[in-house]
């Protein structure tokens, strides 16, 4: 089934797509949270993923992951990102953009340096860090943050656990409280 997303008044059911050449997207590499990798490794993660943004009109943008429809109804610009090497390589972990200790110019600077999580900081070669200032400090933190994160895993796990249990008995507990419900009505039909 095809979607539209604009204007019904223009909306042509022989051509769904009349017009998307005019209007303007972008496609680009995202991070979508990875909430198994999360729980396991105790920080935050996520993985590289495809993302298309639609502006649609001035004051409604859609933001989401592409589809495979958006390829067939874009697809020169698909194809023309593609081919460009916009994308930044992908690496599982988490992006230095979401760290709290990098400034937005820092993780600019070390994409050039095709560095784009914390991991990847973490492992980087000393050689790499003479070209960058304060990279010896960065490195350390990163470190630091890696391995305290990995104690915090089980914790995650645990808390993880403690919910879908929590959650079970909640259900218990109102399946109980229905069949004591049950179990009155048919003792006093009785009597």
């Amino acid at each position: 089934m095809q979607t539209f997303d604009g204007n019904l008044d223009h909306f042509d059911p022989r051509n769904p797509n009349a017009g998307d050449d005019r209007t303007p997207v972008q496609f680009y590499m995202g991070a979508m949270p990875d909430q198994t990798a999360t729980e396991k490794e105790g920080r935050p993660m996520f993985q590289d993923m495809e993302y298309i943004r639609i502006m649609t009109s001035k004051d409604a943008i859609i933001d989401r992951p592409i589809r495979d429809v958006d390829k067939q109804r874009w697809p020169r610009a698909y194809q023309a990102w593609k081919a460009t090497g916009v994308s930044e390589p992908g690496s599982a972990g988490t992006p230095l953009s979401a760290w709290p200790l990098m400034t937005r110019a820092q993780v600019e600077e070390y994409k050039y340096f095709k560095i784009f999580s914390v991991e990847q900081l973490a492992e980087a070669t000393d050689t790499l860090g003479q070209q960058i200032m304060g990279f010896q400090k960065l490195k350390a933190l990163a470190k630091a943050y890696v391995e305290v994160s990995k104690g915090n895993a089980p914790l995650l796990q645990m808390q993880s656990q403690i919910d879908t249990l929590a959650s079970q008995n909640a259900s218990l507990v109102d399946q109980i409280s229905k069949l004591t419900t049950a179990l009155e009505k048919m003792s006093t039909k009785k009597a």
